[in-house]
């Protein structure tokens, strides 16, 4: 397996696993995206291969406002993980992690952090067998407001 830095051809395979993990985005708006990626500075994209399959990838950014938890900025942000189901537990993330933890050492930062949503009890599992602490739990919330008075 290679772990390798996204380039412009890989966009396509890394935007079909995208959208299995973050469900509600569509193909065109990710591309996007991930175009701007290659080229940005603060954000790096690694996809895992096994020999010409795309297996998984992992999106990580600097973040330099206040990130729950964490210290001074700029801190690594994991913004996503994913390895292809039929790949899992052969330890993919986990490389996939550490290539992020490299880039984030190399942009000066500290600490990664990351989040799961909170019925989300397997990315929470994987984040503490990887050795993130739970610093905080949220609840969002949202309110259209319109005509209705309080």
């Amino acid at each position: 397996m290679d772990i390798l830095e996204m380039m412009p051809a890989d966009i396509p395979a890394v935007v079909n696993m995208a959208q299995i993990l973050y469900r509600e985005d569509d193909a065109p708006m990710l591309a996007k995206e991930f175009e701007e990626i290659v080229r940005s500075e603060t954000d790096a994209v690694y996809v895992a291969r096994q020999g010409e399959t795309y297996v998984g990838f992992i999106h990580m950014a600097l973040r330099y406002e206040y990130v729950e938890g964490a210290g001074e900025p700029p801190v690594a942000y994991m913004e996503g993980i994913y390895v292809d189901p039929d790949f899992r537990q052969q330890q993919i993330a986990r490389e996939l992690s550490r290539q992020g933890e490299k880039w984030a050492k190399e942009k000066g930062c500290t600490q990664v952090a990351s989040d799961a949503e909170i019925d989300n009890t397997v990315s929470q599992a994987f984040h503490q067998k990887i050795g993130f602490k739970e610093v905080n739990r949220l609840v969002c919330f949202l309110k259209d407001i319109g005509d209705d008075p309080l």
